[in-house]
């Protein structure tokens, strides 16, 4: 079930997040999915499909590459890295042209072959600082 799981979130990386292939939501999330992060939440494959089309529209150039992934049962942790270039309105912030490089985590719960459940966590604060609307540190 591991490799199968990982290859499962990897579609979902590759192919619906990186490549806007959103026909494959339909064979990999679960009809009663569910996201959590920090900063919000959703549920079901509508509202996963919206958020990256929001996503994909901010940043036409987003790249999630996997660094790492580590799978036991039914749950995958993978540890990302996100690049794009901020194009289009993100949350509420207008384009500001400005590059991103963020790390992350996402854990991933895989029943019956679907991911059911993420839970995100993202440098957020460097989101904010890359996109120049948080001050970064004096450097010595």
């Amino acid at each position: 079930m591991n490799n199968e799981s990982k290859n499962i979130v990897r579609i979902l990386i590759e192919e619906a997040i990186n490549k806007g292939n959103l026909f494959v939501l339909k064979e990999i999330i679960h009809p009663q999915y569910r996201y959590t992060s920090p900063s919000e939440s959703m549920s079901g494959i509508d509202q996963l499909e919206s958020f990256i089309l929001a996503l994909r529209s901010a940043f036409p150039n987003l790249k999630v590459t996997i660094d790492e992934q580590l799978g036991e049962e039914q749950r995958v942790c993978s540890r990302i890295a996100l690049t794009g270039t901020h194009r289009g309105d993100f949350l509420g912030i207008p384009a500001t042209g400005r590059s991103i490089c963020l790390q992350g985590v996402i854990i991933s719960e895989v029943r019956d072959g679907l991911i059911a459940e993420e839970w995100e966590l993202l440098d957020q604060l460097s989101l904010l600082q890359q996109l120049g609307l948080a001050p970064t540190p004096a450097s010595n």
